[in-house]
């Protein structure tokens, strides 16, 4: 089972151990996101001031993992990636836009959808004062490093 540790060393990301996250397995990359299994993240979040109204979003989303045929490969749904975001950034611009250039059911290459997810992750925008840039490039990075250990690409 691939763990979001081995993600963001292949990912070349700095990371380290959140230290808000009162014990709970929280990284904080270099980009300021909080990143980390769904559970993780779900738990932090409920338990935090901070980040109520939050959400976790699997980075590499389950439908993509079962279109590109590794969900038997992925932790399953609450062990899986994800990034802690402001709900208009994942509902109203990530989504939206996988919604739009990667429809449920349809059959895309990896390279296909990876195009996606660069295209969604373009408009998070600067949600954690990390720099938009930086964001970007942590989010598709994490994408690809994920692609790569599961050997897609």
């Amino acid at each position: 089972m691939i763990a979001p540790k081995q993600i963001l060393d292949v990912a070349r990301i700095q990371h380290e151990p959140y230290q808000g996250s009162d014990g709970y397995e929280v990284y904080l990359t270099a980009g300021n996101q909080l990143v980390g299994t769904h559970r993780m993240l779900s738990e932090f979040r409920s338990q935090s001031k901070y980040y109520k109204g939050w959400q976790s979003h699997h980075i590499l989303e389950t439908q993509d993992l079962e279109r590109l045929h590794i969900a038997q490969l992925a932790p399953d749904r609450d062990n899986q990636f994800c990034v802690l975001l402001p709900e208009r950034a994942h509902i109203g611009r990530i989504n939206s836009v996988l919604r739009r250039q990667a429809p449920i059911g349809t059959v895309l290459s990896p390279r296909s959808l990876l195009g996606a997810y660069k295209d969604a992750y373009g408009l998070v925008g600067d949600y954690c004062a990390g720099g938009e840039r930086a964001i970007r490039q942590e989010l598709v990075s994490i994408v690809e490093a994920s692609l790569k250990l599961y050997r897609v690409i």
